[in-house]
């Protein structure tokens, strides 16, 4: 027993140093791109070997935040795990402009040929898939992610929007893209995150909720986890991993066996397409 489990901290160990060795001998590359009047810092990171990738993550961060805040250890060591390269834009908005529908927010209004020159850009320089693309956003970056979503849903994987202050309607067109919405319950954002996510549930979107009770408008380790294992599923959805689907009532978050998933009101049911995303998305006793 004792030689088993200093054989499973060896292992364990030979995995963080790998990790390690990814962040440590990784490219971090910075451009500009220049479109529509707007001029769009974006910052790039891959580990070594990250050409022959499983695709793009790209984390959009808070209101005029800069992109390369985003690219912190945890993001690059997620990335290593899942061969992915990672990009973040550092959009700025003038003004009010963002609450009378004309800046970064809405992708239509220029930052989403911006983001899509930069996915062009990025290919060229690393060689990744960019075709369709994995989003992850909180607050600023969450009404840009879904947005763009809703702009061209087949430039995306899959996304995950964690608290904006107000939400663009979902359209039948985002029922091929899969999202995780996410938001505190002490947070202001709350009703109108939560309102998005029953429009798009209605219209039959493959969409998981989940909030955290007694959390406000902060980007918690919970809700990183929670994030990261929605996304390693899509990252891996096309590999011959076996998953298990599991039901789930997103007023109790508490999971069913697919089989059992009657037993929950159809009203409040959603897929839960692994069994590691339903285990970390159910709510402790």
């Amino acid at each position: 027993m004792i030689s088993k489990k200093i054989d499973q901290m060896i292992q364990q160990i030979t995995y963080l140093l790998s990790l390690l060795c990814g962040v440590l001998s990784a490219a971090e590359e910075q451009w500009v791109v220049v479109s529509h009047g707007l001029n769009v810092p974006f910052h790039s990171w891959r580990a070594d070997g990250a050409k022959a990738s499983h695709g793009v993550l790209v984390l959009v961060p808070g209101y005029n935040g800069a992109g390369a805040q985003m690219l912190d250890a945890r993001w690059k060591a997620f990335a290593t795990k899942n061969h992915l390269v990672l990009l973040a834009p550092t959009f700025r908005a003038v003004g009010n402009e963002n609450n009378e529908g004309r800046g970064y927010y809405y992708p239509q209004q220029g930052s989403g040929e911006v983001m899509e020159k930069a996915l062009t850009e990025l290919k060229k320089r690393t060689g990744v898939k960019t075709e369709k693309v994995l989003f992850f956003g909180f607050s600023a970056g969450a009404h840009y992610a879904h947005r763009f979503a809703i702009w061209k849903p087949q430039r995306v994987k899959a996304f995950v929007a964690y608290s904006a202050g107000w939400w663009t309607e979902p359209t039948p067109q985002l029922k091929s893209v899969p999202a995780l919405i996410m938001c505190g319950e002490a947070d202001g954002r709350y009703p109108a995150t939560y309102d998005f996510f029953r429009k798009g549930h209605a219209l039959g979107c493959p969409w998981i909720w989940r909030s955290y009770d007694q959390t406000d408008h902060t980007l918690t380790p919970a809700v990183r986890s929670m994030a990261e294992v929605f996304l390693t599923y899509y990252i891996n959805q096309n590999t011959n991993q076996v998953t298990e689907s599991w039901s789930g009532d997103f007023q109790t978050f508490k999971k069913v066996k697919l089989q059992d998933k009657d037993i929950i009101s159809l009203e409040y049911r959603i897929e839960l397409p692994s069994t590691e995303i339903a285990s970390i998305w159910e709510k402790e006793k």
